[in-house]
């Protein structure tokens, strides 16, 4: 009778470490999506510096327009002024999010602009597009990996045409 005890427990243990921890799709993207907004409400809240700071990975990598990649943390940090020195505003906003099936890795796609006021009070922006790929880290943040955008025409309110809806 021992023995059957222990060949089903021993059964138990054996098929529970096979399974695969089952990953909510729907949540983690949905935290993804919600680090991308708190990245750009730290942008506009205490500068463009801080918030890259704040949601960069140690080995993150940023492309901006005719500049060679700027990889590292301070590398990356001493491309943005310091708030006090920063003549405008950056924020941007997510239309389209991907996960993998890891449920750590992701990226998303979005428009920004950035708001400069002039002397005279007079607001000039400048719009664009981005990508960022973000990796989850092992306290279940997410961070940034890489980050990129292009500078583009005043972007319409609906999502574009060629970005499937989910």
């Amino acid at each position: 009778m021992k023995w059957v005890i222990l060949l089903a427990m021993l059964g138990l243990v054996i098929t529970g470490c096979g399974q695969e921890e089952r990953i909510d799709f729907e949540a983690a993207r949905e935290s993804m999506i919600n680090a991308d907004e708190a990245f750009s409400l730290a942008s506009v809240e205490e500068g463009m510096r801080p918030a890259f700071d704040r949601y960069m990975a140690e080995n993150a990598t940023i492309y901006r327009d005719r500049m060679e990649p700027i990889t590292g943390r301070e590398e990356i940090l001493s491309f943005y002024p310091p708030p006090d020195e920063q003549e405008g505003i950056l924020s941007w906003e997510p239309f389209y999010a991907e996960i993998a099936e890891s449920g750590e890795l992701g990226y998303t796609l979005g428009k920004w602009i950035y708001t400069v006021t002039d002397t005279l009070g007079m607001e000039n922006e400048d719009y664009g597009y981005y990508v960022t790929i973000w990796k989850k880290q092992p306290d279940g943040s997410w961070k940034y990996v890489f980050d990129t955008g292009i500078t583009g025409p005043e972007p319409d309110e609906e999502i574009p045409e060629d970005i499937p809806e989910e």
